[in-house]
């Protein structure tokens, strides 16, 4: 078995036992990354676009080698296929994004809004669930978003450890916030 520098040799002296090898020892563990952390499970033909994406990152990493553009790797060579067929997911779901450019093209709202709500209602509204949330969460969330202080200001201020533990209890006071509003339900689904 070659390992990944003596693959990019022979890939680079255009021997194909490093291109077999590449083949061989990558193909089933990229297309295991692509099936469970990257292509959706709603898109169509999963198991075939896995085999298109590793193919066309093994065409990349060829072209790359030969072009001297990939000389040494920093990580291992799977994580480079990875990486590459993984930006190549991503460029083809940016490609087959859906534009609009002329309003009558947009989709109808999920909602509709038949007079703005009042900004006094509102303002009302989210006072009245800051308060359920209870003091230590509403002064949390004061603090950050309407008295705007940087995380280490409200770390200190609110006597937490450090501005990571701040920033991790805004997440689940939002989260909890988010459940007030309906927004989330109590199993964290949208």
């Amino acid at each position: 078995m070659m390992t990944d520098q003596t693959i990019l040799s022979a890939l680079r002296a255009e021997d194909d036992a490093g291109l077999r090898e590449v083949y061989l020892k990558y193909r089933i563990p990229c297309q295991r990354f692509l099936l469970g952390r990257v292509i959706s499970r709603q898109q169509g033909n999963r198991e075939e676009l896995a085999v298109e994406l590793f193919t066309e990152s093994l065409i990349i990493l060829v072209e790359n080698v030969r072009s001297g553009r990939l000389s040494e790797l920093s990580a291992r060579l799977d994580t480079y296929l990875n990486a590459v067929s993984h930006n190549l997911y991503r460029k083809l779901l940016r490609r087959n994004r859906v534009e609009y450019r002329d309003p009558e093209q947009l989709p109808p709202p999920l909602v509709e809004v038949s007079d703005p709500p009042d900004p006094e209602a509102v303002r009302q509204e989210l006072y009245g669930q800051l308060k359920k949330l209870g003091e230590r969460c509403r002064q949390l969330l004061v603090h950050f978003y309407f008295l705007e202080l940087d995380w280490e200001t409200t770390a200190e201020v609110l006597g937490y450890k450090n501005a990571d533990s701040a920033k991790n209890n805004k997440a689940k006071c939002m989260k909890r916030l988010r459940t007030l509003y309906g927004v989330l339900n109590a199993n964290n689904k949208p």
